[in-house]
């Protein structure tokens, strides 16, 4: 039985969260909030 990879199985939603997550990340940054890292991924 093999594990589902979200990154491997399904890279286009993967993209798209990691894309999403980063977007939010650097709104926020604005407002002192530094997590997560810019450097954080799935890549």
């Amino acid at each position: 039985m093999s594990s589902i990879s979200i990154r491997e199985d399904f890279p286009v939603f993967a993209d798209q969260i990691h894309v999403w997550a980063l977007t939010t990340a650097d709104f926020f940054r604005e407002f002192g909030v530094n997590f997560p890292p810019a450097t954080w991924g799935l890549w």
